[in-house]
Parts: structure tokens; C-alpha cells; sequence
């Protein structure tokens, strides 16, 4: 449910440009809302799914979320999609938090690392939404027509998972808030350089296929689709992966994949080219949050929901400070060129995954 929103949101963004009129440094800082309100309010969710179950949390932000997403799609100038954003971030943002701590609590119900496969499904339902956006959008059918049915989706989605998600509820998790130190602080600045990278693909990558390749806005919704997918099918396998390869070398070599797949998105202006790589970029970048997840919600004496909090807080800080800071450097050096900045944390990524990962947990 998630991903399908996000999905069905990112392959948009062009649309939505050209209907709220903003120009690329403009539209980064709308898109500062959605990082915002959930860098804003991760730890306090974290705390709060703790407290009174990750699994109340999880289906009321989702509930949440089908109510804000019409709102994105009806925004017709600079405020009104910043403001729609910074809603859907608040609770988009809490929800993640809390449903992957629900996830690590089945994790540890069952036999075996699941956590991979789960944000597979994530990728799925944003791979389905960004191609179903990419046919709805070349039938000409308006934004907020499809997020209207969209929201329909998610707020059905939101009232089965209530009943049915495992309660998960930790007595120590309405302590004290937790401010990344020692290792988690090390994940989180990994966390930050992964996220940072998925959210340019989502968020830049439409807008560099048809601004700057001349795709028409079905290939560039395509190209979002491309990398929800490749992420799909590499998280499929993620959990194997891990347990053959080792989380760090697993993390540091897909980070390498995707900066081949960003530097022929840069270095080769074709269209078919871009979208391939695109796709080698998803593969790559697939295992980094679950893996890097799956460490902060298990540091010994703090509450998984706390931990993962404390590590999506600093990895969202990339959501938060990407779009506009490549917005803006685009006006300076062109898209591509600010895009560079991804490219270089992406190597960063791969030279410093496999050492941060093999550190034993204090």
C-alpha cells in the first residue's frame, strides 16, 4: 500500500509541474514537505508504535495517507503542494517506521530473514503504481481523478491491516527518545547516502527523462516504473543474498551496480539507455535500507521501533535535503550535473557499506 502510493506519486511529478507551473528549483523545495514532515516526526512515531503497537500505528497512518494523496493531486500552485506534502509526509514517514518494525517483529516470529522480501513488496506495489500512472497519464486522465481512486485504495487497505497485522507492543518503548550515536549514527549516514540515491531516482528521475532526454511523460513514468522494479526482483532475492554474501558485501557491491547504472544515465543521453540504466540502479540499490534497517532495529537495549526510528530519521534527512538541493544546483549546473552529487555518494556507499556492516554491535 505504501509503495503503490509512492509509486503512483512519483511517475506523476512531471504532471504535476506542469499543472502548479513550477520550475525545477521551485519544485524541489514543494518537494521538501513530504522530507520534512517525516524527518519531523520519525522518532516520535517510533516511540508512539513502542508504546501502543506498531501495528495501531501502521494501519492509521495509512488511513492518513489515503486522505492526503487527493489533495496532492488537486494542488495547483507552489503552497498548496508543499503543504499537501508536508501532510502525507508526516504520516508516510511514521508509518515507515512502524511497519518496518512490525516487519522485524514477524522476522523474528518466524525461521529466517524476511525483511528483504517484505520491502520487495514495497517495490512491488510502487512498480504496479508507477505503471499504472504511466497508462492513466498517457490517457490523458487528470492527477487528481487518479489519486482520488488511489486514496479509495489505501483507506480499504488501511481498514484490513488493523484487523489483521500482528500486535507488536514493547513496554520499553515509551522511554526516552533516541538520538543516533556510536553505530547507529554509522548506519545512518549509510542510510542517508541510500535513500538520498532511491529518492533522486524517484523524485528527478521522470523530470530528467522528459526535461532534459526529450521522453515523452509515458517513458518517463516508464523509467520510474523500470527502477521499482529491478528493486522489486533484487529484494526477492535480497534475503538468499545476505545470508550467502554477508551484509556488508552485499550493500557495498550493489552500490557499485547502481553507480554504473547512474553513470549511463548520465554519461549517455538516449532515452532506451537511461531507462536501462535506471534498472541497473534498482537492482543495485535493493538491498541497502532493509539490510541497514534490519542492524538498527537490532542494537542491543533499545526498542526495534526506536532504533529503526533513529536510522530512518537521518536516512530521510537525504529525502529531505535532496530534492531541493538538486533543484537548486540544477539551475547552476543543469540536472545532470547536480545529479553528479548522487553519483558520488552512491561510490561512497560502495566503499564504506562492507566495512560499517562487518563492525560488531556494541
Amino acid at each position: 500500500m505504501n509503495g503503490l502510493a509512492f509509486g503512483a506519486w512519483a511517475s506523476r511529478i512531471p504532471a504535476v509541474q506542469n499543472q502548479t507551473h513550477l520550475d525545477e528549483a521551485h519544485l524541489g523545495f514543494a518537494l521538501l514537505g513530504a522530507g520534512l514532515g517525516a524527518v519531523a516526526t520519525m522518532s516520535i512515531g517510533g516511540w508512539l508504535g513502542g508504546k501502543v503497537g506498531t501495528h495501531v500505528v501502521t494501519a492509521a497512518t495509512l488511513l492518513g495517507c489515503a486522505c492526503l494523496i487527493p489533495f496532492m493531486g488537486a494542488s495547483s500552485d507552489f503552497w498548496s503542494l508543499l503543504l499537501s506534502l508536508f501532510g502525507f509526509g508526516i504520516f508516510q514517514g511514521t508509518m515507515d517506521v512502524c511497519m518496518n518494525a512490525n516487519g522485524l517483529a514477524v522476522e523474528r516470529a518466524g525461521s529466517g530473514p524476511i525483511m528483504s522480501r517484505l520491502h520487495a513488496t514495497w517495490s512491488i506495489g510502487s512498480f504496479f503504481g508507477a505503471l499504472a500512472s504511466a497508462q492513466i497519464a498517457a490517457l490523458g486522465i487528470s492527477v487528481f481523478a487518479e489519486f482520488a481512486v488511489v486514496g479509495l485504495i489505501l483507506a480499504i487497505g488501511a481498514l484490513v491491516l488493523g484487523a489483521t497485522m500482528l500486535p507488536d507492543t514493547h513496554a520499553d518503548g515509551g522511554g526516552r527518545l533516541t538520538r543516533p550515536s556510536g553505530r547507529l549514527l554509522l548506519l545512518g549516514s549509510l542510510a542517508l547516502c541510500a535513500l538520498l540515491a532511491e529518492g533522486s531516482a524517484n523524485d528527478w528521475g521522470g523530470v530528467y527523462m522528459h526535461r532534459h532526454l526529450g521522453a515523452s511523460e509515458g517513458m518517463a513514468a516508464l523509467a520510474v516504473a523500470t527502477f521499482s522494479g529491478a528493486m522489486a526482483f533484487s529484494r526477492f532475492v535480497g534475503d538468499k543474498l545476505v545470508v550467502v554474501l554477508g551484509p556488508g558485501v552485499l550493500v557495498s557491491g550493489g552500490a557499485a551496480l547502481s553507480t554504473i547504472g547512474l553513470g549511463l544515465v548520465l554519461g549517455v543521453g538516449e532515452p532506451t539507455i537511461a531507462i536501462a540504466g535506471y534498472g541497473l540502479m534498482g537492482l543495485g540499490l535493493a538491498a541497502g535500507v532493509p539490510v541497514l534497517f534490519r542492524a538498527a532495529g537490532s542494537q542491543p537495549g533499545i526498542p526495534p521501533s526506536v532504533g529503526i526510528a533513529a536510522v530512518s530519521t537521518m536516512g530521510y534527512a537525504g529525502g529531505l535535503v535532496g530534492p531541493p538541493l538538486i533543484g537548486s544546483l540544477a539551475t547552476v549546473v543543469t540536472l545532470r550535473g547536480s545529479l553528479g552529487l548522487v553519483f558520488l555518494m552512491l561510490a561512497f556507499l560502495a566503499l564504506a557499506g562492507r566495512r560499517a556492516l562487518a563492525q560488531p554491535a556494541p
